[in-house]
């Protein structure tokens, strides 16, 4: 995989978790909140599309793809990725909070009672299935059309990570929603995580709420799994235990929501929040922060945890600050949010099409071309693949109710 993509930005959940919260501490609606946390992820999603576009540059992708040096100390990479710039492109720590916001979104709904398992899992599969497929399909267009042959000048990553030409078994692989591969839209591997936790959701609740009394042990239980998955290159424990920090705090949202309300009451809140913001920001890229002065693995696995515990905080702030609603509800941004999913899909095909298509551009270059495009052709992709899959996944769910209500009707007889 590359150094970070993004997880399944799917707006479904949060409508769902947004539609069953009550209001929040402090006086803002439960509406405010969630337009907060949309807003996050579609920050996020940019972040990452800025992320992947940096990769097209070989001094940055050397860092991902094999280790390689640092950028030249003074230089505008250098500062993108050791100075507080990298919150810009800061990839895997994207990640990181999609991870902890599906945990959170996904499970709030179960916690709150009367969810409807026999529809949840096939509308699951639809709704991320069919763009899933779509994103391959338009994947494989782009490399029938766009030649690819083999340039040194070019990224590691773009060589080492990217297709090359299409086949056919690779295209089929790529729709395996657990175990597929990720080389013809790099991206995907994010989604075989989602779908191993979406399928696996009921033990995550039992788990959440076996540990509900005991809130603080179960978070750092999880932490402690993130740290032996980095630390042993185990990627569910690396991965699947930031699933479960977000339905702990789910579980504990009235606690969240005092503690919140708590801040809200103080003359000093806005200090408090904005506190709050910029420990969770410096927390995210702090492994960065500290690699320009040095090498950093001996604490690589520790500063993981350090990522997550970050991304957890920042989850909370865009929960409970009465002023993240604003900037985060604004046009542009839940524009980003409602395409957050589609361009997720769609961005690294893009960048890596026009990468090819045009070999002589500097790098610089085709992400200046590259960004405003994969957005365009996200919001495209939203309307014509994503909308619609969301249509049929409702459908789907819907009929899957009525089948199983049909056939315990006569039982009860």
């Amino acid at each position: 995989m590359s150094g970070a993509t993004t997880a399944s930005l799917d707006s479904t959940a949060l409508s769902s978790a947004r539609s069953t919260a009550p209001a929040a501490g402090g006086g803002s609606g439960g509406r405010g909140r969630f337009l907060a946390l949309d807003g996050l992820r579609g920050i996020a999603a940019l972040v990452v599309l800025v992320h992947h576009a940096l990769l097209l540059n070989p001094s940055i992708s050397s860092l991902y793809v094999d280790g390689g040096s640092a950028p030249e100390p003074g230089t505008a990479l250098w500062w993108l990725t050791y100075s507080p710039l990298k919150l810009t492109n800061a990839g895997h720590e994207a990640v990181t909070v999609f991870f902890v916001l599906s945990g959170f979104v996904l499970a709030l709904p179960v916690l709150r009672g009367g969810f409807d398992w026999v529809s949840y899992f096939p509308r699951r599969v639809v709704r991320l299935g069919l763009p899933v497929a779509g994103a391959v399909a338009f994947a494989a267009f782009l490399i029938a059309a766009v030649p690819r042959p083999a340039i040194e000048r070019f990224s590691p990553w773009v060589e080492e990570r990217t297709a090359k030409e299409l086949d056919w078994h690779l295209v089929l692989n790529a729709l395996n929603l657990f175990n597929g591969s990720y080389k013809l839209d790099n991206p995907l591997w994010s989604i075989q995580w989602e779908m191993i936790f979406s399928v696996t959701l009921p033990v995550f609740v039992v788990l959440a709420l076996a540990l509900r009394r005991w809130w603080a042990l179960g978070l750092a239980a999880a932490l402690a799994g993130v740290w032996v998955g980095a630390e042993t290159g185990t990627a569910a424990f690396e991965y699947l235990p930031v699933f479960l920090v977000g339905v702990l705090l789910a579980a504990k949202l009235d606690l969240l929501e005092r503690a919140a309300a708590s801040i809200n009451r103080a003359r000093w809140a806005p200090l408090a929040w904005a506190g709050l913001f910029a420990s969770a920001l410096v927390l995210l890229v702090l492994r960065w922060e500290l690699g320009a002065f040095g090498s950093i693995a001996p604490y690589a696995a520790l500063l993981k945890v350090v990522v997550v515990i970050g991304a957890g905080l920042l989850v909370f702030c865009c929960l409970g600050a009465r002023g993240a609603a604003r900037p985060l509800g604004s046009r542009p941004v839940q524009f980003l949010a409602r395409t957050s999913f589609s361009l997720y899909l769609v961005h690294v095909p893009v960048i890596v099409a026009l990468r090819f298509a045009l070999p002589e551009l500097p790098a610089h270059w085709i992400m200046a071309l590259g960004i405003p495009l994969s957005l365009l052709v996200g919001a495209v992709f939203h309307r014509i693949v994503e909308a619609p899959s969301h249509r049929a996944s409702g459908w789907v769910g819907r009929r899957a109710s009525a089948l199983m209500a049909g056939i315990r009707s006569p039982n009860d007889r």
